[in-house]
């Protein structure tokens, strides 16, 4: 091992990204990825923090790395579409030198991990993951065993590092004004979507004549459309591919299923119970719209709403305490059909690039991340936002007080069976998720005046391309 002066080298752009209400000031500085320095001794390229504190962690976590190892990072903090950009750019070109040793963002695991794994282009981890696998959940080693083309195998491709589930949430204060309770919020599907229309139009007769019912994302900025039209396909038993990797959204059954699903999503914003605003939403967009109070509920893959209200009791904060109480947190609905409708956990990943400068560095950086108390160091930075894909972190005291209202219904979903994503059981959906297939066909309706019928034939044919293509290109 080459021992050198502990030093960390950090490209922060961005450094405390954040909502409104719960960042420190940016410290903004320009960021090149085509440049690094040649000593290094590895690379990462980290996801920006959406807290400051989640860049404070992974930083002091780098240095105590470099202390241990005696080697040296080039530490950068990224917005993840450039992560994502800059890494599919670098991937096209064989042997670049300046590949990342270590990547970590949100789109690893639904756009990014899938493609690269079936490609033969990510370095197999199972040396840093057989030796714990008993430590992680089945699901968490499910979605990051991914399927090799080349190799025609199936193997641990990423680094599973914590979970994100998805929750939704209203203002309980809101729907109390027009005269409900929170166990009058239906279980059932359609009852509870026309709950929201109906709450709408109770609040805009009195003193909110501006707010909408339902906050779901229509653009296709991000993952927040896809995962909420996911719901929708989900709870309409749509089935796009099967556990052999076989084609099926074509099936006569699941094209009308789809098209049912599609119609029930775009009417919600083609009726007017969905804010316009929604059509150019960021990953944050219905966060701030939510917060502002402009929609009376809305979806999200993590606590970062709720988690927004915890804030020092000071005389800026005095409302804080009383908004996060204000926020509910509940599961979904049921399907139509009246069974669960189980969500989409995502296990949030890192990659390693097959052919990066630093494999064996990459492995030991990633394998001392692993100890628990590592792990957990990072855990701490995002303040509860997701959770530990190690069931022993639970010991956490961020996950101590059982009686918080939405860390109850959060460990109730987290502890429930998921649904495994398509892109984990056929890579090609990852590419699908890449060209933003699903939210386009969102536009197609509610921007170019397609029926559903004819958008989700639009979208089944683009998929069953990408499919074929994907099949026949390795």
């Amino acid at each position: 091992m080459i021992t050198r002066r502990n030093f960390t080298r950090l490209s922060l752009f961005g450094l405390g990204l954040g909502l409104a209400n719960c960042s420190a000031p940016s410290q903004l500085a320009s960021v090149n990825t085509n440049t690094q320095a040649d000593n290094e001794d590895l690379v990462i390229w980290w996801e920006q923090g959406f807290l400051p504190e989640e860049n404070e962690q992974v930083i002091q976590l780098v240095r105590n790395w470099e202390r241990q190892s005696g080697l040296t990072v080039n530490l950068k903090l990224l917005p993840v579409s450039l992560i994502d950009q800059q890494l599919t750019q670098m991937l096209q070109e064989p042997g670049n030198p300046k590949l990342p040793d270590i990547v970590y963002s949100v789109g690893v695991d639904p756009s990014i991990a899938p493609k690269l794994a079936w490609r033969d282009q990510l370095l197999d981890l199972s040396e840093v993951i057989s030796p714990i696998k008993d430590r992680y959940t089945p699901v968490a080693l499910e979605q990051v065993a991914y399927r090799n083309k080349v190799r025609n195998e199936r193997s641990y491709y990423a680094l599973p590092l914590w979970q994100a589930d998805d929750y939704i949430h209203y203002w309980g204060n809101l729907i109390e004004e027009v005269g409900y309770r929170s166990t009058d919020v239906p279980t059932a599907w359609e009852p509870f979507w026309k709950f929201w229309q109906t709450a709408q139009q109770r609040l805009r007769s009195q003193s909110y004549p501006d707010i909408y019912g339902v906050g779901l994302c229509m653009s296709t900025v991000g993952f927040d459309t896809y995962t909420s039209l996911m719901m929708f396909l989900d709870a309409h038993n749509v089935e796009a591919v099967n556990a052999d990797g076989e084609f099926l959204l074509e099936a006569p059954e699941n094209r009308q299923r789809m098209i049912a699903a599609l119609d029930e999503y775009t009417r919600l914003y083609l009726d007017g119970y969905v804010p316009p605003a929604a059509l150019e939403w960021t990953g944050s967009g219905n966060n701030n719209s939510f917060l502002e109070g402009n929609i009376l509920m809305t979806q999200n893959l993590t606590l970062s709403i709720p988690l927004t209200q915890q804030l020092p009791n000071n005389v800026y904060n005095q409302d804080a305490a009383k908004r996060y109480n204000q926020i509910v947190t509940i599961e979904r609905p049921q399907k139509p059909d009246g069974s669960p409708l189980l969500t989409r956990k995502g296990i949030k990943q890192a990659i390693v690039p097959k052919t990066c400068p630093h494999p064996e560095a990459a492995k030991d950086f990633l394998a001392y991340l692993t100890e628990p108390q590592n792990i957990n160091q990072l855990l701490t930075g995002f303040k509860g936002r997701v959770l530990p894909v190690m069931p022993q972190l639970f010991e956490n005291s961020l996950w101590s007080n059982s009686t918080d209202p939405h860390l109850s219904t959060a460990l109730k979903i987290y502890q429930s069976p998921g649904s495994t994503p398509y892109e984990v059981t056929h890579s090609a959906f990852s590419e699908v998720q890449s060209q933003q297939l699903w939210a386009k066909t969102v536009l197609r309706v509610i921007q170019d005046q397609a029926s559903a019928t004819e958008a989700s034939d639009w979208a089944i044919a683009q998929i069953k391309n990408i499919w074929t293509e994907w099949e026949k290109a390795v």
